[in-house]
């Protein structure tokens, strides 16, 4: 199909268009999406099969060529969709995470001081901090926390799990006059919110002071430093630490996304560059020699964005406004900016974002730079 030379850069160009198509609209469908290689593959198929078509129907108009390469696509995606479930030995272990749906049994508290944020207790016998949507068409801070969240697990960090939280209207009592972000008149019909895993135990007081980095937690919130770049956090990085009966350790668990996607505007976000700086992290005093983010931003550069193209589907409208393009725009922009990590990193260290890359490893030893720097634990 592309022997060489400018055909062969179209047909990879035409390729790349399919590709974006594929992530918009197949996980519309309930088809799950496939790897970014299968995908380009799949286009690849599809305009082959357009270009015999055309040796036969050499007036085959546009809107029709269209509809051939898009059923062809549809169809190879269903036939590897079919082909993991009927081979899979539980159906279910085949599915990307989706979203799953707790209903809100009881109310517990308001948490911070902005409308909008509250406690609650779920059916399923956890406790889950959410977000109510404002209903407003300029919405977007529970998708940039949902977006922010799963992208933080997708690439290895520990966040709370998420949920679609089901809130009955006078459960919320539709008394928040917090300040905060604008919102519409409360409403007595069930509300979905996002939710969160409540990561402190019913029962037990908060500690006044979190506990200390080990090496291995400090590395786990210098790759929250990397992350918050990518996602350009203009929030310090709020994290919670507990002993995990699993591992046996202390465990640090990325909390608090609304400073995601420059603070959920979206349209700064759009206009970020690799000169754009994130808020300023606690963790960024700790950092002395690129070894220690280097690994996490070849991770990120790396990752494959596929499931959160479909999480986004899955999520209400009306946690981003409505509007589908806008929220696709914001997905290619992330996948843009994986590509600039290094380059912005590069750049923090003559901003001095780093500041102890710029001394002597002798002297960053041994200065204030080498105690630490313990982020405070978030209120909730």
């Amino acid at each position: 199909m592309f022997p060489g030379g400018i055909e062969r850069a179209l047909g990879i160009a035409e390729i790349s268009e399919w590709f974006d198509w594929m992530r918009r609209e197949i996980p519309r469908g309930g088809i799950v999406l496939p790897p970014e290689e299968t995908a380009a593959s799949f286009a690849g198929h599809a305009l082959r099969l357009r270009d015999r078509i055309r040796n036969t129907y050499r007036h085959l108009p546009i809107s029709l060529e269209n509809h051939l390469i898009e059923s062809a696509i549809v169809y190879q995606c269903w036939e590897l969709h079919k082909d993991l479930y009927s081979n899979a030995d539980w159906p279910e272990v085949r599915r990307n995470a989706a979203l799953i749906t707790v209903a809100a049994e009881r109310y517990v508290r308001p948490v911070g001081v902005s409308w909008g944020y509250h406690l609650v207790e779920g059916r399923d016998g956890f406790r889950y901090l959410i977000t109510v949507p404002t209903g407003l068409d300029t919405e977007t801070v529970p998708a940039t926390e949902v977006i922010c969240n799963r992208l933080a697990r997708l690439v290895g960090l520990t966040v709370p799990d998420v949920a679609i939280v089901s809130v009955e209207g006078d459960l919320l009592c539709g008394n928040d006059t917090r300040p905060g972000r604008a919102h519409r008149a409360p409403r007595h019909a069930p509300e979905l919110c996002a939710g969160y895993r409540y990561l402190e135990p019913p029962g037990r007081p908060p500690r006044e002071k979190p506990f200390p980095l080990d090496r291995r937690n400090a590395r786990h919130l210098m790759g929250a430093l990397v992350f918050d770049t990518w996602t350009l956090n203009l929030l310090p990085r709020q994290w919670s630490s507990d002993f995990s009966q699993a591992t046996g350790r202390i465990e640090v668990a990325l909390v608090g996304d609304a400073g995601g996607l420059a603070g959920g505007d979206w349209s700064r976000f759009l206009g970020s560059t690799h000169l754009s700086l994130p808020g300023v992290q606690a963790i960024a005093a700790k950092v002395r020699r690129w070894e220690q983010i280097g690994p996490w931003i070849g991770k990120m550069a790396g990752a494959d964005l596929n499931p959160i193209w479909e999480l986004a589907f899955q999520m209400r409208p009306l946690w981003y406004g409505g509007c589908g393009r806008t929220l696709s725009h914001v997905l290619d922009k992330l996948s843009r900016r994986q590509w600039d990590l290094a380059r912005a990193l590069h750049n923090f260290i003559k901003e001095g974002y780093l500041p102890a890359l710029k001394k002597q490893p002798s002297r960053a030893a041994t200065g204030p730079d080498a105690q630490e720097q313990a982020p405070t634990r978030p209120a909730a």
